[in-house]
């Protein structure tokens, strides 16, 4: 599960290392690309008066991250105790209820 957890932590990084990076080099490489073919000057020219919105995109995603590990550690929590019922055959009704009771803590 940590694993899990981690490879989905590089790419939240991976995206945001992406818009901030991504987006200038490929703003660049269209702006060459534009003295070349015309279309390109036009594709470039949309993402720059998009850009804002790219921004807080990637603002966004950074403002996700950590309402996903959240969510990711209660999803674990679950897992956990549904494990253990599984696995224990004397468990009661009460003994999952207060282990995600004490997780949510």
């Amino acid at each position: 599960m940590s694993e899990q957890k981690t490879n989905q932590s590089a790419v939240v990084r991976w995206l945001q290392l992406f818009a901030a990076v991504g987006i200038p080099l490929v703003l660049v490489y269209l702006a060459v690309a534009g003295l070349v073919n015309p279309q390109f000057a036009e594709l470039r020219d949309l993402i720059s008066d998009n850009r804002d919105a790219i921004v807080s995109n990637r603002e966004a995603i950074a403002a996700n991250a950590s309402s996903i590990a959240r969510l990711e550690a209660r999803i674990d929590l679950v897992a956990e105790v549904l494990i253990l019922a599984i696995t224990n055959e004397n468990i009661t009704e009460a003994e999952p209820r207060n282990l995600l009771r004490a997780g949510e803590e």
